[in-house]
């Protein structure tokens, strides 16, 4: 499997995440889910995956620091639904809970792959500049 393949794969479970978890936080402070509020900050979450995806494919220069950043984003999003979950020992708060671990820990793997995606591009321009002198 291609790293790009990883990153769109961890990328889009990471924002399936961080949109689930605002959700349900929303939720448990009382606002209503067909809110203004609630739907522009998933908007957000969707449309980072999408940029991050679609830089992705395209392998540009600056797209492994963008992988970097948005997973970042979507692991301190669920870090921030695990601090402020209510009632933890309830049902719910424990699935709040194991489902902001599991964010974490795939925001940290898109930082990982997104640091490999970073060395990829390096080492090829590397190359392709290697090829070029020798002409």
């Amino acid at each position: 499997m291609r790293n790009s393949d990883k990153v769109i794969m961890v990328t889009s479970v990471a924002a399936v995440l961080a949109m689930v978890l605002d959700a349900i936080m929303s939720i448990q402070h009382g606002l209503l889910l067909t809110s203004v509020s609630v739907w522009g900050r998933l908007l957000v979450f969707i449309i980072l995956a999408a940029v991050v995806n679609g830089l992705a494919l395209v392998k540009m220069r600056f797209c492994g620091y963008a992988t970097i950043f948005v997973n970042l984003y979507f692991a301190i999003a669920c870090l921030a639904a695990l601090q402020t979950v209510n009632q933890r020992t309830s049902f719910l708060g424990i699935i709040v809970e194991v489902l902001s671990v599991v964010g974490i820990l795939v925001g940290c793997a898109g930082i990982y792959y997104g640091i490999r995606q970073r060395a990829e591009y390096t080492r090829d321009r590397i190359k392709k500049l290697e090829e070029r002198a020798k002409k």
